[in-house]
Formats: C-alpha cells, sequence, structure tokens
C-alpha cells in the first residue's frame, strides 16, 4: 500500500468514527429531551406549590426575578414562558400581534399594562412586559386553582377556551406549547438557568424525533461499513 492511500485510509477511519461519536451523542442528547424532559415536566405540572428558585445566568435575569416575586410566581416558571414564548428576544412579534419577552396579546395587554406604559408600543419594554405578562400569569394561575398546566393552557388559548373544555384544549399548538413550557421549566428547576444547549434543543423541540431517527440510521450505517472493512482485512 502505497503512503498516500495509507493517508487516505486513515482519514477515513477516523471520519467514520468521528461520524460515529457524532451520531451517539446526537441520540444521546436528543433523546434525554424527548424521555426524562417530558417525564420531569409532567411531574412539575402535577405540582400545585413548589418553593421559588431564582434565576440567572440568562437575559433579563434580575428583572425576570423581581416580576416573579411581586406576583407570588416561581421565577423559573415566568422564565420558562419567556423561553417558549419569544426565547428572550425583547422585540419578538408572533403573525397574531402578541408582542415582546412574553409575547403578550393586544387584549392580554390592555388588561394587565402597567399603568405608566398603556401603549401597545411599550410592550416592547422588557420590564413593562414581564410586569404585565407576570401579573396575567398569576390570574391565570388563581382561575384555575393553581393548576399549572391549566394556567399555562389559557395563556395560550385563552382562559374561556380552557373553560369551555373543561381542562387541556385539544389543540395540539397548545399542548405542545403546555410541554414546552414545562421542560424549560424542568431544565431552569434543575439548574437555575438554560444554557446555550438547552435553548436550542426548546426551539428545534419539534424536530428531535426525526433528529433521533437520524442519528440512529447513521450509527448503524458507520456500524455497518466497520463491519464490512474489519471483513475485508481479514
Amino acid at each position: 500500500m502505497t503512503s498516500a492511500r495509507r493517508v487516505w485510509t486513515a482519514l477515513g477511519s477516523l471520519a467514520l468514527g468521528l461520524a460515529g461519536l457524532l451520531s451517539l451523542l446526537c441520540i444521546v442528547v436528543a433523546g434525554r429531551w424527548l424521555v426524562l424532559a417530558p417525564q420531569g415536566a409532567a411531574e412539575l405540572l402535577a405540582r400545585r406549590s413548589l418553593p421559588s428558585r431564582p434565576v440567572h445566568g440568562i437575559p433579563f435575569a434580575d428583572e425576570i426575578n423581581r416580576a416573579a416575586r411581586r406576583h407570588g410566581l416561581d421565577p423559573t416558571l415566568v422564565a420558562a414562558v419567556v423561553a417558549a414564548e419569544s426565547d428572550f428576544q425583547p422585540t419578538a412579534v408572533s403573525p397574531k400581534g402578541a408582542r415582546g419577552l412574553m409575547q403578550l396579546a393586544p387584549l392580554a395587554w390592555r388588561e394587565t399594562a402597567p399603568a405608566d406604559c398603556r401603549p401597545h408600543a411599550c410592550a416592547f419594554n422588557p420590564v413593562a412586559n414581564l410586569e404585565a405578562g407576570s401579573r396575567y400569569l398569576r390570574r391565570m394561575l388563581d382561575r384555575f386553582g393553581g393548576d399549572v398546566r391549566l394556567a399555562l393552557a389559557a395563556y395560550n388559548a385563552g382562559p374561556e377556551t380552557v373553560a369551555a373544555y373543561g381542562g387541556l384544549p385539544p389543540y395540539r399548538e397548545t399542548q405542545g406549547y403546555v410541554l414546552r413550557v414545562g421542560i424549560a421549566w424542568w431544565e431552569l428547576r434543575r439548574t437555575g438557568t438554560l444554557a446555550t444547549l438547552p435553548r436550542t434543543l426548546l426551539r428545534f423541540l419539534d424536530s428531535l424525533p426525526a433528529v433521533v431517527a437520524a442519528s440512529t440510521i447513521l450509527a448503524c450505517a458507520v456500524a455497518a461499513v466497520a463491519v464490512w472493512r474489519a471483513a475485508r482485512r481479514s
């Protein structure tokens, strides 16, 4: 075997190993968020009371802690709503016109906005938006007896919709929203923060099953190639 061929063979083996390692890493990381995180979220969402835990290391952490305390909320829950609603982007605007960190619709904004910040354009002010969003979330929790699942569903689909169904509405968007907030809350309760990787996984939560499937196929393909190459050498 020539030296050039040996080099290419070594590079091919290295690439094969890296591909296998990367695919296994994707399976482990994404699989954790598809199994452990939903289980942890379900347990949290079923709780009626938890000790408050301040957040840190995320955008607007101090403002979130203050707004949550003013309205008797767990800061990690408020931060989870912010993560699911806007990914901490204060200028976010939804197709339906919801604005700011906690994505308040115009009607909800008019009902909960601070007295000195009524115009809807003020919804882009992080402090004002967190104040209004926390007040609205508190109202939803009070209306539904402290049931976090129903309060989050009402935050997303409206309290009248939740009341009409007598529980979690059968809307894929609302059910996905409650799960997304629950998973973010689970991570925040564990660590007090949301690092870059969890925030990225949260954004692409709906795509994770496809990622795990593709990674599994790649890992199997890499293993098959490795076995084939070993058989050729023997």
